[in-house]
């Protein structure tokens, strides 16, 4: 079941709102705003003020309110002198638009009340491998260490001759480097990330993508820092992508396949209760 956004509802909602202030006739006092024969009462105004605001924004706040109704009339005037009277006929929509809002406000907190959130690691990896596929990659990933820094940093040589090492020595001296010299550090071995990410953090355009991927390192200078590159494992564009890589996209597909199930499964009921107990019917 499709259902109009709630924003777009609640706004049109205040509009008619708004609008439908000047269709009260009994009012006390002198009008405080009129646009054509439709007037606005301080009456109208009393339930839009906050108890904790000062007098200084009371007034604010009403001249605001008065200028929105100013031109909430002015554009009502104006469509019902260009609408034609179908036009004009808003009443099923209305009732479309309520129906819709409540519908969907009952549904969401059904949902809350009945869904399970936990989704499992064997029902990712159930989905995944059954939908494979489904998952193929439209850009290259990567693991990979990128650093930038200054020309004159005094580790900047040494930090170029380990930064592609996979030693654990090499990797622990150039992690506490890194931390006192680098502009930028991230150490992006445990997470695949689109190689796009880290294009985006060099000086100059990748010329050869597959040449600097079966490479495995970059190293670039501007007038002022030094960039390296270590790409330690990479998935290519076209292949399927890695289960860690889709994982949080995965869990959010099994949830909106629970939301949906409970749905269906909430409407199937009303109806065939209703159905029992003869609270419809479908006149030939």
């Amino acid at each position: 079941m499709k259902h109009l956004p709630i924003k777009r509802i609640t706004i049109i909602a205040l509009l008619i709102l708004m609008a439908s202030v000047s269709c009260q006739t009994e009012h006390k006092g002198k009008p405080i705003a009129r646009v054509y024969d439709k007037y606005l009462y301080k009456d109208d105004l009393k339930n839009i003020f906050l108890s904790n605001v000062s007098p200084e924004d009371s007034i604010l706040i009403a001249k605001a309110y008065i200028e929105k109704w100013i031109q909430t009339q002015l554009l009502l005037k104006q469509a019902e002198l260009n609408l034609s009277d179908n036009e004009k006929n808003v009443a099923r929509q209305l009732e479309d638009y309520r129906a819709s809002l409540l519908i969907h406000k009952y549904e969401q907190a059904f949902i809350n009340q009945k869904m399970d959130t936990i989704v499992s690691d064997s029902e990712v990896e159930e989905y995944y491998n059954l939908n494979k596929d489904n998952f193929v990659l439209t850009e290259p990933i990567v693991k990979a260490l990128y650093i930038k820094l200054r020309k004159e940093a005094p580790q900047a040589q040494k930090i170029k001759e380990i930064y592609r090492s996979e030693k654990q020595e090499d990797i622990q001296l150039l992690d506490n480097l890194a931390y006192q010299a680098a502009i930028f550090y991230d150490f992006f071995n445990d997470k695949w990330v689109p190689f796009s990410l880290i294009a985006k953090e060099l000086p100059y355009p990748v010329k050869d993508l597959k040449e600097v991927l079966a490479r495995k390192y970059i190293e670039m200078e501007d007038g002022s820092f030094i960039y390296l590159v270590s790409i330690r494992d990479v998935t290519h564009q076209g292949q399927i992508a890695p289960l860690e890589y889709v994982i949080n996209e995965l869990k959010q597909i099994l949830l909106n396949s629970r939301k949906q199930k409970i749905i269906e499964d909430l409407e199937k009921s009303i109806y065939l209760k209703a159905k029992d107990n003869n609270n419809f019917e479908i006149f030939k």
